[in-house]
């Protein structure tokens, strides 16, 4: 591994593979590991925290499912430098068990699309491409309507869309939180769209493009009435009929 400072702390009241995983994190936090690190060996981290082979194995194996690390058989444990899709994705476990409100859904996505865009017009370089990328992905929406394709796949394109809004803000916070949030939000998506089509409705590329257009004119507070007006169609079709404040099963 890098060679750096790292400091272990003593055992708090935890299990010895959680007490390992929050060594790594704090370990992290602080600094003392970093992204691209590899760790020391199974027998020296017991070593190092008093704690046996087994139990850091547990760890090691916990954290790879995290997306947090990676094993390498035969050349070691390294710390990841990013967070691969194919990983478990804790926030949304965690937003399943907190099972916020519909309201509360609404109200965070406004404010967090809201900043992405203002985060969007401070950046002059690549807004041109970003338009391009938004306009093409609309027009295939339409396509796919008019080809009456499959609901996943209308979906699928609805969350690029804003897959597309995340990576142009050029932040990793923002980028990382909403793509999360818009993975979380699928099977609301997929009610949405579904009820949308049985009343021969489907308002997510009509929308979009409202999106677009207020995007080119870079007014700020067009483009906040845009994604109200947005989120005011999305929210109506999770309110229709026997729709409750939580999420769908």
């Amino acid at each position: 591994m890098i060679e750096t400072i790292w400091n272990i702390h003593p055992a708090a009241r935890v299990s010895a593979p959680n007490y390992v995983i929050e060594q790594i994190k704090q370990g992290l936090l602080r600094h003392e590991l970093n992204p691209g690190d590899r760790l020391p060996s199974e027998t020296e981290l017991a070593d190092k925290m008093g704690v046996s082979r087994g139990s850091v194995r547990q760890a090691m194996k916990a954290l790879e499912t995290l997306g947090v690390l990676s094993i390498r058989p035969g050349d070691g444990t390294y710390l990841n430098k990013s967070i691969s899709k194919n990983n478990f994705n804790q926030l949304i476990f965690a937003l399943l068990i907190a099972q916020p409100s519909l309201k509360e859904i609404v109200d965070f996505r406004n404010a967090l699309e809201c900043d992405i865009f203002e985060q969007i017009l401070m950046k002059e370089e690549g807004f041109d491409a970003l338009i391009e990328k938004l306009e093409d992905n609309v027009n295939q929406q339409d396509k796919m309507l008019e080809e009456d394709s499959p609901l996943s796949d209308l979906v699928e394109n609805d969350q690029h869309f804003h897959f597309l809004l995340a990576e142009a803000s050029g932040n990793t916070l923002f980028q990382t939180v909403y793509n999360y949030i818009m993975e979380y939000l699928e099977p609301y998506m997929i009610q949405t769209t579904s009820r949308q089509n049985a009343a021969g409705e489907n308002f997510a590329a009509h929308d979009h493009r409202k999106l677009i257009n207020a995007l080119k004119t870079r007014d700020y507070s067009a483009i906040t009435k845009a994604v109200q007006h947005s989120l005011q169609t999305w929210e109506k079709y999770m309110y229709e009929d026997d729709f409750t404040n939580k999420a769908p099963s």
